[in-house]
Parts: structure tokens; sequence; C-alpha cells
């Protein structure tokens, strides 16, 4: 996750783009499997862990880290409608972030939570680490 948000600040954003994760890391397989394999499961961990209000949301899944990182630079690009920074860019450097793992189980799969979050009202990007068992909320903030 650091090293993400270090190369999209180094490589890609603005000094005035707020980038952060947030991250729930579960102690065993069983907790971890238990959350993310059921929808409901999942949208109700996010809204308690995280304190979001989501009636009605759902999730989209990118079970591909190639496809997943078109959808994460879409996110991005919604803040960016008058040219902050470049979508091939973006694209590349989460497509870097999904795809960084060893082996289809230790995969990173991106799940977009369809809704409208504060501060931006967009729609919320939240990757599942299966390697070391976590959940990242991404949230993000242009202050220009």
């Amino acid at each position: 996750m650091e090293k993400f948000i270090n190369d999209m600040h180094e490589k890609v954003l603005p000094g005035c783009f707020d980038l952060q994760g947030s991250s729930f890391r579960f102690e065993n397989k069983e907790g971890f499997a238990a959350t993310i394999s059921n929808s409901e499961n999942f949208l109700r961990f996010v809204q308690k862990e995280w304190d979001f209000v989501c009636e009605g949301c759902y999730c989209d899944v990118f079970f591909s880290g190639f496809l997943g990182s078109y959808a994460f630079a879409l996110w991005f690009l919604e803040f960016d409608q008058d040219n902050w920074f470049s979508f091939d860019a973006v694209q590349k450097e989460t497509e870097n972030y999904l795809n960084s793992y060893a082996s289809v189980s230790h995969r990173r799969e991106l799940r977009i939570i369809k809704g409208s979050f504060l501060p931006m009202r967009l729609d919320l990007p939240v990757v599942v680490d299966y390697e070391n068992l976590s959940v990242t909320v991404w949230t993000g903030e242009l202050r220009d």
C-alpha cells in the first residue's frame, strides 16, 4: 500500500491530491473468507469498520488486476475532469499495484462500492488483499 501511494505521488499525482488508504487486517483466513466471500457480509463489514452509511449500495468486483486497474483509474479520473494527470499514467500505476503478487491465491482484487461517498461524492474503491488477509478502503481529495 505504501509503495502504491509513494509511486502515485512521485510519478502521477499533483501535490494538491490527497490519496489515503485505510486497511483492516484479519487475524485468520476463516474470518477473512467469511467476510469477503459474501457481498452482503462484505458491505456490512465496510460500513461498520469505516463508519459509512450506504443504503442500496452494491459492489462491482474485478477479479482481474488488469480490468480492475482500468476501473480504479476511472475512479481517479472522476476527480480529474480538468486534466490534472493522465488516465494512462494512473492506469499504469493501478495495474502495477493490483498485479504485484506472486500467485493467484495472493492476488489483490478491486471492488468498487457503488454509491455516493464524501468528500467528493464518488464511488468507493476497496482492495481485497488475499496475501495479507486485508481490506483497504481508498479515499482521495483534490484540493485545487
